[in-house]
């Protein structure tokens, strides 16, 4: 072990929080003491089943925390040192975040994308990243502020909300599919409201109409 290799390991290790970079830290002490070791092995095997599980819990929830400031490196082998082989109802959660992690390219597109903004682009990458716990409580706000502009033009425009929504469907699938409940309730509200801004137009005209014909029946009884 070089003086070296030592200096830059205190030197890492002193530029990480502990409170936002757990696993990090893990991978780094662990890469130290044994290079050439194993990546997987983030949960200490001496503890018991619940005691592993809740560990495993905590290291994805840290993961979620840092999940947009990591490289696609670090975050692939963040999400690949997790292991949860021993939790089956563990696995759609996981999934989702290995989904985030395999999508990275994805993500920067729809950032750069013209009908994306700052204020969709945030709430759904905070949406896709939430834990089970907090995704239908995420889902719920997101869905609200989709229809806010709706009755407050301080926010953006439901047409705004469909615009990115139909671009994701169309262009990114493999992102819709991430968070198609919020994305195909955007797409069937919009949806709607076309259909019903369309009938209530030819009502509008039918009744027009109907006013206009008895305007002059009206006119040639009396004459």
């Amino acid at each position: 072990m070089t003086d070296s290799r030592e200096t830059d390991y205190v030197r890492r290790l002193l530029q990480m929080n502990p409170l936002e970079q757990p696993l990090e830290i893990l991978t780094l002490r662990r890469d130290f003491l044994k290079p050439q070791d194993d990546r997987r092995p983030v949960v200490d095997a001496s503890l018991s089943i619940y005691e592993r599980k809740e560990q495993t819990l905590k290291n994805m929830e840290a993961l979620r925390k840092c999940l947009w400031n990591l490289d696609d490196e670090s975050l692939r082998e963040q999400v690949e040192a997790i292991d949860i082989s021993e939790f089956p109802d563990l696995a759609i959660s996981y999934a989702r975040l290995k989904a985030v992690a395999d999508h990275r390219d994805s993500f920067r597109l729809l950032r750069k994308h013209r009908h994306c903004f700052p204020e969709f682009f945030n709430q759904f990458c905070g949406l896709v990243s939430a834990s089970p716990q907090k995704t239908t409580e995420r889902r719920a706000e997101c869905m609200e502020a989709s229809r806010k502009g709706s009755f407050d033009t301080r926010n953006r425009s439901p047409k705004d909300y469909y615009r990115i929504a139909l671009a994701i469907r169309q262009e990114m699938p493999e992102l819709y599919q991430l968070e198609k409940p919020w994305l195909s309730h955007i797409l069937s509200k919009r949806d709607a409201n076309n259909v019903f801004g369309f009938s209530e137009a030819v009502l509008a005209i039918v009744a027009f109409l109907v006013m206009i014909c008895a305007y002059y029946a009206s006119k040639m009884i009396f004459q």
